[in-house]
């Protein structure tokens, strides 16, 4: 099967990163002989009373996702009270195939699937390497139909909306979608908090009592290099504002 790109580029890049986080191989999946490993890129602090998890490459037809948390590495806020686990490719065969979904045609974007041993390889390997508890995950996704960015958010009672004040703050760098619903569901100022079955892999941990489960929609159809600033800068608001939920 034809790559559309080269995923062992992708790894150099991230290996060859001038950056603080500590890279590490956390497994492999193997699809028609080609071995695709799984990279995981940790930050932590003795300081540390959060502890934060980005994911990003859910979707193999979502490079730009991907390109969004690489520019974020390169200029991240490092917070000393956070502890940080990235993996910014889960779906290493999608990615360089351009697919929606793995190898074997699954969705690694599925709670039901994630947990030990699970018969998605990825996210048997993600279910291992995940830290126990979490206060807050952000996964980077695209909208290929979509010119605004938007934002999933599920959180704990009588929270205040992290995503809301930065989808607020960076509407001058990439907007905010401005409709009342997406898909049949209310949004407001870009935000979106959908029903408890619609969610991701970030719905275990919100089960475990995460405190934020947040899924960042990047819009396809939007200047790339101002949506990915607009996704720094949207990643960047969050991590700042979540700093400051007591």
């Amino acid at each position: 099967m034809k790559e559309i790109r080269s995923y062992n580029k992708l790894l150099n890049e991230i290996i060859n990163l001038n950056i603080e986080f500590r890279i590490e191989i956390i497994g492999y999946v193997i699809y028609f002989n080609k071995i695709y490993p799984m990279l995981a890129l940790k930050h932590l602090s003795k300081m540390a009373n959060k502890t934060i998890i980005i994911t990003s490459g859910q979707h193999g037809n979502e490079p730009y996702a991907i390109t969004t948390l690489l520019k974020w590495l390169k200029q991240p806020i490092m917070i000393p009270e956070f502890n940080y686990y990235i993996f910014p490719c889960i779906n290493m065969f999608g990615y360089a195939h351009n697919r929606r979904t793995n190898g074997a045609r699954q969705d690694s974007n599925n709670d039901k699937s994630f947990y030990k041993d699970s018969p998605v390889k990825e996210l048997a390997i993600l279910y291992e390497q995940f830290p126990q508890t979490a206060s807050l995950i952000l996964d980077v996704h695209g909208d290929s139909g979509k010119s605004e960015v938007y934002c999933y958010e599920h959180k704990s009672e009588n929270l205040p909306s992290i995503a809301e004040k930065a989808m607020i703050e960076n509407d001058n760098l990439i907007p905010y979608l401005k409709t009342k619903t997406i898909y049949k569901i209310p949004v407001t100022n870009g935000v979106i908090v959908p029903p408890k079955e619609d969610i991701g892999i970030e719905g275990v941990l919100e089960k475990l009592g995460v405190q934020y489960s947040l899924t960042l929609e990047l819009p396809a159809k939007f200047d790339g290099q101002k949506r990915a600033e607009g996704g720094v800068a949207i990643i960047n608001s969050i991590l700042r504002h979540f700093k400051e939920v007591k």
